[in-house]
Order: C-alpha cells, then structure tokens, then sequence
C-alpha cells in the first residue's frame, strides 16, 4: 500500500477530519475476528482488519471456518485475502464488510439446511461519495465464479422479524429481529432462500446509493513469450460509481462496503472452494467536476462551448448578459459549486469543491472552470443633473439636450455600468462631457448640450388664478403635474398618474382640482408643482419620488425675484378613504389626516426637492405652508414665510400642492384650488416719538399727531417696518409741519399699489418756533441745520437765522 496514504489513515489527527472517508488501508494492528451470532457467540476466530469484519464463521466449539487472512498489500502494507472453503459439510463464503456477517444453518442427517447469511448494520456517516475504489488480485483457477463488490448509503431503519442467526448442530437456530439487513435496504425482493419474517421500516427511510459489482474472470499475469507459467496474480486498481438514482440530495446517516469472493447475493450452491480475492486501499471517492456545461451570448443564443470535462478555461466572443448565464450540472453528489460573474475580468468563474474538501487536508479536491467574456464597454446606467433623471426605463442616449442653463454648481450624480470604470466630466461652453473609461476597454463619452434658456424671475407665479388651460385641458403656464414628470417611471405617468382637472365654480373663474387614486393597488396622490416630479418608485414613501427645481429645463423650474411675507390661496377640500396603518405605524402611535396642503419654498440657484433633504438645508431661504382640512365652501388660507437664510441674488420659487402631505395615505380625495397670491407686507410694525409708542399706534393707520414742531422734534420719530424685503423712507413739509414715512413692498417694480404712507403732523401750539419770509430772512445770518451759511434768499425750509431756529417762508 502508499505509505503516505498509510501514515495518514494511521494519524489520529487525520482521522479526526476525514471523517468521510473510511478506514480502508488494513495496515493497523488487526484485532480478533469474534462472529456474531444470535446466541451470543463471544469465541474468536482467526483476525481482521480494524474497522471491518471477515465472515469467519463459529460453528460450535472446534467447529470454525477461517475465510480471511492478512497478506503483503500492493506496494507494500497489508491487504486482506478472501478464500471461499468448506465446513462441517457446508460451502463457506468468503467476505469482509463495514457491517456484521452472519450466516446461519441447521444440520439434519448430517447434512446442513436452511443456509442464508449475509450482512446487516453498518457504520455512521453522512457524506455523499461518488464512487468506491481500491486495489484487487483474483484467482478463480478453481472454477468459473463472479466475485462481488457491494456498497450502500441509507437512512433510517428496516427491521426483520424472526429471522435465524447462528449454525446449529442440533434443534432450529435461533431467530431474532434484525436491523438493517442488506437485502433489506437494498430492496431486494425476498425469495424461497431467503430466511426470515415480515420486514418493517422507518417513515422515509431510503437507501440513497447503491453499488452491486460483479468482478469477472481473474488478475492473472500474462505470460511473456516462453515465460514459465508461475501461477501468479497482479494488483489491478478499480474505481465503481455510486448510483444514487433520484436520491443525490437524500440525507445519508450510515454506510456499508462488502467485498465478496463469490457472488454476493448468489446461491451458495455455486460458490467455489479456493477462489480468493484480495482487496487493498479502499477509498470513498468525492468527484469536483461537472457533467456538463453551456453558456450564452448576450442574446441568449448557445455560444458552443463544446464542452469537455477535463478543459477548464473558455472563450465566449460576447458580452455576458446575466439573463442568459451559464447552465451547468455538477459530477458529484455532495459536491458543492459556486458561480459567479466578475465585470473586472469579465469571467463566469465555477468552482465545483468536492464533499471532501478541506483547505488543509485536501486542498486539491477542487476544480475550476472559467468562462471568458468579452470585456463590455463601461456605460452609466443613471445620470441626475440637479435632481432630473435623465433615462428612465428606455436607457440613458449618449447625445442629450436640455433646454436650461448649466450652473457651476450643479449637482451632477451617476452611476457606471462596472465599479471597475472611471468616470470624468468636463463642461465647456454649454457641453457637459462625461467619459466613461476602463482598462481594456472603449471608453464610452456622453453629451449633454444646455440651450441655455431661462425665464425671466417674477414676484407673482404666472397662472396662479388657473385661469389660463390648454385645448387639451391642461394647465397652460407655472404649473406642472405627472404630465411632465422625470425618472425611471416617467413614462407610465401619461396613462396612470391621477392628473390635474380644470374646474368653472372657481373662487374667481376657473380652479384647479386635484384628485387621488388607487392605482393597480398603490394609492398615487393628485399633485400640482411649480417645479418639476420625479418618478423614481412605484412605493409613493420611496425617496426618489419627490417634487424638485430643475434647472436643466426652461419650463421646470420658476426664478423669482421677491422676498414674499405670506401667501394665500383659496381651496375647499373633499376627503376620500385612508389607507391601512402599518403594524410598525400602529406601534409608534401614527395617525393618517385627511387634509390637503400647500407649500412654497424659496431656495437659492442650488438644487431643492420637496420632500426636503437635510442635505440641501444650506439653499434653503425661506418657507411657508398651509394645511387643508375638510370644508365644503371656497376658503381663504394664509400661510406666513419663516425665513432661515438670506435672499439670493438667484433664487427659484418651488410651489407644492397635494391631496395629503403623507405620501400614499390615501385615496379618493379632491382638493380645488384657486387664486394662489403672494404677499409683501409695506407697513409699520413699530412706532414711536421720543422713544415713547405714538398714541393709537396701529400699522393700518395712517394718520398721527405728536407735540412738538417739526424744526426740533423730527429726530424724536423712530419706526420698524413690517415686510422682509420692504423699504421706507421719510419726508417733510415744514409748511404743513408734517413728517411722512412711506413704506415700500419688496414687489414695488411691478406694483405701484404695495407701499403705505404714514403721515405725523406735529402739534406746536405751545412749543411752536417763530417763523420769517424769506425776503426778511435775506437780510440777515441765515444758516442751515448743519452749519452752512446761505447767501441771499434761502428757500422755504427750518434755518437758524441769527442764532435761532425759525421757519423760513
């Protein structure tokens, strides 16, 4: 025998992690050889192998029958030899087993009857071997006979009642319930020869591989030419399937191997005295191949691999296409593989490991096969600008073209077909180049071209009364729904996405209504938008569905030039049904609303969507929102801006309205619309006179008298102004002795009316100053308030004329 192979089986640490294999050497210390019988036989006879059991038989006392004995293995080691004899009048078959022999007889009139034997029981083991292999010599010189190589894996238990067990001289043998009999787990049916009573198993108990060999004629070496016939045999190695039928995933939980020197299952009427087999190095092998392999070009035809088991590396002259991998089928019942597709290499790597594979001790019981690709060319497979999907389910074109203006800052984000590729962009007078590169490959550039078309920034949002519709009944100008909408889903919005409907008992005219519905089982709300919406999910809660400024389209997006202080809208609100809550929602105490909402964010030339992200809360200038309950009558809602940041020089106008501010809670719902208004405060918040309130202050009143006059009082005016982006200024009229501060909206370029004028009349009766012409005053040291001396006749105005304040005529 292999010495290495010797000196493994021999090491405890060996066997510690090979349990599936089983002992199959024979060189260990052989031990007694004690045959089982159904009395209890505890004599000894003759020896075997660790592990195993020879059919030695015990009669009765000085009545045996020695079948097996240790000789020189093949290559040196030991090796078991099975010779078939004859005792106490009967043939004795000769064979080694995992499991127990037994054989049983009764003798009359000196001649035995009721012969059977066999093998029942075997080992525990759990693994899936392929095939059984070992080393043979086989001298059937004394007469035509098939020797016999039988192996089985099974689960659970088959019982046999009463079936004999020992060889008795005298009287019947002795019957008892045997356990996992061959025949048994094996199926084979029973027949007159066959000893023993009704058979019983466990539920499910499948005998999962099997292997009946028959090894005919003999080892014999050939003679050379005038060689003397020396009558010797020679070693052949021979290596046996497993059959495992339907039954390569059954678990397995024992193992038995039988080599026989007759025919196994035969009657023993033929078995031939002195026919030998000799059986050495029986292992359990674990195959890590596969049977058979096909693989695909990237249309799914059969890319002709032809296939052989023993070539380990292909070429496919395609791209790979993962609807279209590779089939395989393993060779190796309990072999475990593994494939998978590497876009750096562009290979299908299978790797078939063996049941008995093991990093340290059998790191060769593995086998690789590689299928080469062609290696793609690197694509993007999404492209956002500034929140705008660019693709959609129809794929990203290499050439796009948009209708805005590209900003320095835009927020361009991507996504390469391979994480092996490089992506680098570049922006030069209104293209924005992308390339997309990988090693071994041509790179892939796409274009996006910007018209650079911009609309003019308004303090109003055109069509805010939706007065103005299209033919078609569409919103004509400043609003936008799912009609337009962006993102992978962009393009079922058209027929599905609840739109947007032109009502006539309008507040004033014509309204809008939104309505929401339930959409092939997922409630879509009705949702009207300044900017533009994006698509991105069929879940409504997903966060790529949201509103947003898109500055790649002139008509998705809404620049505008005020700093509003509040908005109003009128709208009537109709609820529908909410959904079902959610057992997490249950759990967190969440309650569903019917009501609508409106809302108007005003950021700077940056990126904004709405459902706002934290991450662009640095654009943020100001918001304000209204909410929307139920009410059946045109109802007027004001919602005040809470500014957060600082008017921009370039800044967008993102207006929301919805039927539920919760995505998808409900549906069925309709809210109306009309005459959405922004307004700009121009008043005081504050007034007062020597740093007292002014008396009836209140900021729609225009009208106030102080005491005092107007020449040395004036400076004692001080005043606040009401409106984030209004402006005052002052006047005087020294004839009237009136002081006027006039108050401007931030919306006064486009409207004469947004300004308040306040008016302070200064009372001196009892503080009053003198008065002088001006031809009087020219007659005399006239100076002005600051200091500067007026020659000739000074205009009407306060003076200091020779030392005192008086009013100049």
């Amino acid at each position: 025998m292999n010495k290495f192979y010797t000196l493994l089986l021999l090491s405890g640490a060996a066997l510690s992690v090979n349990a599936q294999q089983i002992n199959g050497s024979f060189d260990a210390e052989w031990g007694k050889c004690v045959p089982w019988t159904s009395k209890g036989n505890t004599n000894a006879v003759g020896t075997t192998p660790e592990g195993w059991a020879i059919s030695n038989v015990y009669i009765s006392k000085g009545i045996t029958a020695t079948v097996g004995s240790e000789i020189e293995g093949n290559n040196g080691g030991k090796a078991v030899k099975l010779t078939n004899i004859n005792a106490a009048g009967q043939a004795v078959p000769a064979y080694i087993a995992l499991g127990t022999p037994w054989a049983t007889a009764e003798v009359k009139n000196f001649m035995p009857t009721n012969a059977d034997g066999g093998t029942w029981g075997g080992k525990k083991f759990t693994y899936h071997p392929d095939a059984l292999s070992f080393d043979y010599k086989r001298d059937n010189s004394n007469g035509p006979e098939d020797a016999t190589v039988v192996a089985y894996l099974w689960n659970g238990t088959w019982t046999q009642k009463d079936v004999p067990g020992n060889t008795s001289i005298v009287g019947t043998a002795k019957k008892v319930d045997m356990v996992d009999r061959d025949r048994n787990v094996l199926g084979m049916p029973k027949t007159n020869a066959v000893l023993g009573g009704d058979v019983t198993s466990t539920e499910g108990a499948t005998c999962v591989a099997k292997i009946n060999y028959a090894i005919t004629g003999n080892t014999k070496k050939p003679l050379a030419d005038g060689e003397e016939d020396k009558n010797e045999y020679e070693w052949v190695s021979k290596t046996i399937d497993f059959d495992y039928g339907n039954n390569v995933d059954a678990k397995v939980e024992k193992i038995n191997v039988i080599f026989s020197a007759t025919n196994y299952f035969g009657d023993r009427k033929y078995i031939v005295k002195n026919n030998s087999l000799s059986i050495d190095n029986v292992k359990l092998i674990y195959w890590h191949g596969l049977k058979s392999l096909k693989a695909f070009d990237n249309e799914g035809n059969d890319a002709a691999l032809e296939f052989d088991p023993n070539v380990y590396t292909y070429n496919v002259n395609s791209t790979f296409n993962d609807l279209y991998t590779p089939k395989h089928t393993k060779k190796g019942a309990g072999a475990k593989v593994e494939a998978k597709y590497d876009a750096k290499t562009a290979q299908y790597v299978i790797t078939v490991k063996a049941e008995d594979y093991d990093a340290e001790t059998n790191p060769e019981a593995v086998s690789t096969y590689t299928i080469q690709y062609a290696k793609p060319s690197p694509t993007l497979t999404s492209l956002s600008i500034d929140g705008h999907e660019f693709g959609g389910v129809y794929g990203l074109a290499n050439e796009i073209n948009v209708t805005g203006k590209y900003n320095d800052n835009a927020e361009v984000t991507y996504k390469a077909s391979s994480e092996y590729a490089t992506v680098e962009k570049s922006f030069e007078g209104k293209t924005l180049t992308i390339t997309v590169s990988e090693e071994g490959t041509t790179p892939t550039v796409y274009t996006v071209t910007f018209e650079g078309k911009e609309n003019d920034a308004v303090y109003q949002i055109p069509n805010s009364n939706f007065e103005a519709w299209t033919a078609e009944g569409k919103l004509n100008e400043g609003w936008h729904s799912f009609e337009a909408a962006t993102g992978a889903l962009a393009s079922f919005a058209g027929p599905m996405s609840p739109k947007p409907n032109m009502i006539e008992d309008g507040f004033e005219g014509k309204a809008v209504r939104l309505r929401s519905a339930n959409i092939i089982g997922v409630n879509a709300n009705g949702n009207l938008t300044t900017g533009t919406i994006s698509m991105g999910s069929a879940d409504p809660k997903d966060a790529a569905n949201y509103n947003y400024t898109d500055r790649t389209n002139v008509s998705g997006n809404l620049p505008f030039a005020g700093t509003p202080d509040a908005f109003e809208v009128y709208a009537r609100f109709t609820p529908g049904t909410a959904r079902d809550l959610t057992d997490e929602e249950k759990a967190n105490g969440t309650e569903i609303k019917l009501q609508g909402r409106m809302q108007l964010i005003l950021h700077d030339n940056a990126p904004y969507y709405d459902p706002e992200l934290d991450t662009q809360a640095g654009s943020k200038i100001a918001s304000a929102s209204v909410l929307i309950p139920e009410t059946a009558k045109w109802t007027k809602f004001t919602g005040e801006f809470n500014y957060v940041g600082e008017p921009s020089d370039k800044q967008y106008m993102l207006a929301s309205a919805t039927t539920n501010p919760i995505p998808g809670a409900s549906k069925d719902d309709q809210l109306d619309l009309d005459n959405v208004k922004l307004i700009y405060w121009h008043a005081l918040s504050e007034l007062t006179f020597d740093g007292k309130a002014v008396e009836g202050f209140n900021a729609d009143k225009t009208e106030y008298t102080v005491k005092g006059n107007l020449a040395d009082d004036s400076n004692k005016i001080a005043y606040k102004v009401k409106g984030k982006g209004a402006n005052a200024s002052t006047s005087v009229d020294p004839e009237n002795n009136v002081l006027k501060i006039t108050v401007e909206g931030n919306d006064i370029s486009v409207n004469a009316d947004s300004k308040t004028v306040y008016t302070i009349h200064f009372d001196n009766t009892s503080t009053g100053i003198g008065s002088i012409s001006a031809n009087e005053a020219k007659n005399h040291k006239v100076y002005t308030l600051g200091g500067v001396r007026v020659n000739g006749k000074p205009a009407a105005g306060l003076y200091i004329v020779d030392g005192k304040k008086l009013i100049v005529k």
